[in-house]
């Protein structure tokens, strides 16, 4: 009697199963890459997130190497907790957020697009008589919010092509050979001529 329970659980657990993989459902965190981008080369002041964000990229499947074409920049990271407005009772509200400005690069350190920053946020309740718990669940909130962004991070580093990175880095270094001529034009005609 029981069995023709089980097999309709099983099948309607292998129907929901493969209804979420059909809709592109993804475990939080895991983000693949659709990009032909297979390696990048990862720097900047903070470790912490740079050790974060290199691991996200190889598990997305890209090679993080010094010998990239292309450098991801991580030129800032600010992590801020702060409380919004005055605490009744002891209870406050506190916004915590994380910003990260990066760059995408060429490995000589030309920069290919202007500076991103990206910025993820979060409002909670806190109360001063438990000082213990408000610091845990900040560490908990910033660990969210540092994933957030990296995934974040992510996809907009993969929506780039290499032949786009590649083109764009073309364009860039002929506007810089251009900029150096008209800087060594200009510096030539303002020299004085002399006649001996």
């Amino acid at each position: 009697m029981t069995y023709p329970l089980r097999s309709a659980g099983i099948m309607a657990l292998v129907l929901v199963t493969s209804l979420v993989a059909a809709c592109g459902f993804h475990l939080r965190g895991t983000i693949t890459s659709n990009s032909d981008i297979r390696q990048l080369a990862v720097s900047g002041q903070d470790t912490d997130y740079i050790r974060y964000f290199s691991r996200a990229l190889e598990r997305a499947g890209v090679s993080v190497s010094e010998l990239a074409p292309w450098r991801v920049n991580i030129l800032q990271v600010e992590r801020s907790a702060r409380q919004q407005g005055v605490a009744v009772g002891g209870i406050f509200e506190q916004r915590v957020a994380i910003s990260v400005t990066y760059q995408l690069q060429t490995a000589d350190d030309l920069p290919l697009f202007p500076a991103v920053t990206v910025t993820r946020e979060r409002f909670v309740t806190q109360d001063e008589n438990t000082p213990n718990a408000a610091e845990s669940e900040q560490t908990i909130i910033f660990s969210e919010l540092r994933e957030e962004l990296i995934a974040a991070m992510l996809r907009q580093v993969f929506s780039h092509s290499e032949a786009q990175l590649v083109s764009e880095a073309e364009r860039v270094e002929a506007e810089q050979r251009a900029e150096e001529q008209q800087e060594r034009d200009a510096a030539a005609q303002t020299q004085p001529d002399y006649d001996p």
